[in-house]
């Protein structure tokens, strides 16, 4: 019963619509960045099928890489974080908190249902966005060789090659491997969210704390931080598309992203379990 009531206010809230139109939206105007580039940069002398890092061919396969690439380390984190801030304080906030405490149900499977909802909502929604970036890429440009060349975005250190079938297994590997890249940051929401029991600013605040972390991880000024920052390590599926897979540094990435994870939702539960309803 709690699981459809969860499932229910989830659906009703229309936080999974706004996210996926936001989303759709995010991959429109990267399609556009790629089409209108060529015009702007070399007076309209090169196609759409070049990229601006180098001048192999350009394909759907890319431009899903791209688009996935920024949405896991910028955007989906944002919805993420709004939603591990609106799980916990909405029954605050509602006053359905004490009818729940009543019934009598426990406040562990309480937070371990709006975990599970929300867990299985944002894989949806990462599913559902690298669907919808390698459809677009097939109907603009096709599909084909995937050709990943070092550059600005730091995608690779050296020239990767992948046939259209290894191509396609890496993504379905990055599906799952970007679930848990976006974990802390659900779990770090969950925990700023049992502090605070307005829904506006547990969402607030975590959006701005991950917000806040991201940047600094960039900042070269920060390095000596980094190891200690779980956004350091989000990024950490791009090394799915090498030709030769690292598998030790990739399973390392993940074992830490999962204790950052865990980390914050043992400090989530316990001030959860102790903190007082009004």
């Amino acid at each position: 019963m709690l699981w459809r009531f969860e499932i229910v206010k989830l659906i009703r809230s229309w936080r999974p619509v706004v996210a996926m139109a936001a989303l759709v939206l995010f991959i429109a105007l990267i399609l556009m960045g790629f089409y209108t580039y060529a015009d702007n940069e070399t007076g309209g002398q090169t196609e759409f099928k070049y990229t601006f890092e180098s001048s192999s061919y350009f394909n759907g396969l890319l431009f899903a890489l791209y688009a996935f690439y920024f949405a896991v380390l910028i955007v989906l984190p944002i919805f993420t974080a709004a939603e591990g801030g609106a799980q916990l304080t909405s029954e605050t906030a509602g006053g359905t908190i004490q009818l729940l405490l009543a019934r009598p149900i426990s406040r562990s499977r309480i937070f371990a249902t709006k975990l599970v909802t929300a867990v299985i909502y944002l894989a949806i929604l990462t599913g559902a966005f690298l669907a919808v970036a390698l459809l677009v890429g097939l109907v603009a440009v096709g599909w084909g060789e995937l050709r990943i060349y070092p550059g600005v975005l730091q995608m690779t250190a050296s020239p990767q090659y992948l046939s259209q079938a290894q191509a396609l297994q890496a993504f379905v590997l990055a599906w799952p491997a970007a679930v848990v890249a976006l974990m802390p940051a659900l779990a770090m929401s969950f925990m700023v969210a049992a502090w605070l029991k307005s829904p506006i600013n547990a969402v607030a605040a975590s959006v701005a704390v991950y917000l806040v972390l991201y940047v600094v991880s960039e900042i070269h000024f920060f390095t000596e931080l980094r190891p200690y920052l779980f956004t350091t390590y989000t990024g950490y599926w791009r090394s799915l598309f090498r030709q030769q897979i690292m598998w030790h540094d990739l399973l390392q990435d993940g074992a830490k992203l999962l204790a950052f994870t865990f980390a914050f939702l043992a400090a989530a539960y316990h001030r959860f379990r102790v903190r007082q309803e009004n």
